[in-house]
C-alpha cells in the first residue's frame, strides 16, 4: 500500500514512506518512516491480526497510568490512530534508535544503561499487590517439554510451597531490550522505550531486568547488585529472584502466541544462567 492509501488525509499528496522493518512473525507490523515536512513513523497491523497496534496502544496507556506520570513518561503513545483497509494503524513521533557504530554505540549504553536500571528498580517499587497466577504460569512451566525448565518450574514451587511465599505483581514489558530502548532527538527525555505489544500491568518482575542486563552486557557483579535492590522492593530474598524469573518465563511460555517454542526454550535458558552467574558472583 502507498502513502495515499495508507495515510489517507493525514498526509499531503507529497507524503512519502520508507519502509523501516517488516514483520519476522505473522503478528508483527510494518514500520514506515513518513515524510511529510517533517517526519514520524507509521505503524501498521498485520492482515492476520489486524488489531495488533490498538491492541498495543492500549496497553500502553494502560502501563502508562499504572506507572505514572513521571515513570510513564517515556512510553511514546500515538500521535493519531486509525483502521484502513481493515486493519490498525497508528502514526507516532519519530525517536532515534541506538547507534549501530561501536563507539557511538558503547558511549549510548554507557550513558542509558544505569537510567534504565533505575527506572526498573522505581517500577519494582510500585506495590500492585500480590500476583494470584504465579502457581498457574508454574504449572504450565512444569508441564512443558524441555526438562531443565521443567525442573526449574518444580523448585520454585517447592520453594514457594515450604516458605509460604507470595509473589509480587508489577508492571512488566516483556521485551526489554536495547532494540527497543530509543533517544528523543530533542534531547527533553532521557530514554524512551517502544513495543509494549507484550507488556502487563499485573505480571511478574525480575524478566525485564534480566534480558535488558544481557543486552546491556552488565556484568554479573552489576546484575547482583541490581538484583539485590528489587529483592528488597519485592519484600523476597536475593535468592527467591530466582522464583520470580521462573514464574515470569511460565507467563511468556503460557501466552507464546507466534513465538516459537524452540527460541523461547533458547531464551528461557539463557535468561537462567545469566541469572545463576549473578547469583553467585
Amino acid at each position: 500500500m502507498g502513502a495515499k492509501e495508507l495515510l489517507g488525509s493525514r498526509a499531503s499528496p507529497s507524503a512519502r514512506l520508507q519502509l523501516l522493518s517488516s514483520p519476522r512473525t505473522a503478528d508483527g507490523t510494518n514500520v514506515y518512516l513518513v515524510r511529510d515536512g517533517g517526519t514520524s513513523v507509521l505503524k501498521v497491523s498485520p492482515p492476520a491480526y489486524p488489531d495488533a497496534i490498538e491492541e498495543m496502544v492500549e496497553k500502553a496507556k494502560l502501563a502508562r497510568q499504572a506507572l505514572g506520570e513521571r515513570l510513564g513518561s517515556c512510553i511514546p503513545v500515538p500521535i493519531d490512530q486509525w483502521r484502513t483497509n481493515g486493519v490498525s494503524c497508528g502514526l507516532f513521533e519519530e525517536l532515534v534508535p541506538i547507534s549501530k557504530n561501536r563507539l557511538i554505540r558503547f558511549a549510548q549504553r554507557k550513558r542509558i544503561t544505569p537510567l534504565v536500571l533505575r527506572w526498573l528498580r522505581d517500577i519494582a517499587s510500585l506495590d500492585r499487590g500480590p500476583n494470584r497466577d504465579a502457581i498457574s504460569y508454574l504449572n504450565a512451566l512444569a508441564g512443558c517439554p524441555f526438562e531443565p525448565l521443567r525442573l526449574a518450574a518444580d523448585r520454585a514451587l517447592a520453594e514457594i510451597n515450604a516458605n509460604a511465599l507470595v509473589l509480587r505483581s508489577t508492571v512488566i514489558h516483556g521485551d526489554l531490550w536495547l532494540g527497543n530502548v530509543m533517544l528523543d532527538p530533542s534531547g527533553e527525555r532521557d530514554f524512551m522505550i517502544i513495543d509494549w505489544g507484550g507488556s502487563s500491568v499485573d505480571e511478574l518482575g525480575i524478566f525485564d531486568l534480566v534480558k535488558f542486563a544481557e543486552s546491556a552486557r552488565l556484568s554479573p557483579r552489576a546484575l547482583n547488585a541490581e538484583l539485590a535492590a528489587h529483592a528488597e522492593r519485592l519484600g523476597c530474598s536475593l535468592p527467591q529472584t530466582r522464583i520470580y524469573l521462573v514464574a515470569a518465563l511460565g507467563y511468556i511460555w503460557h501466552n507464546l502466541n507466534q513465538f516459537p517454542a524452540e527460541k523461547f526454550a533458547m531464551m528461557a535458558d539463557n535468561n537462567l544462567r545469566t541469572l545463576e552467574k549473578a547469583l553467585d558472583a
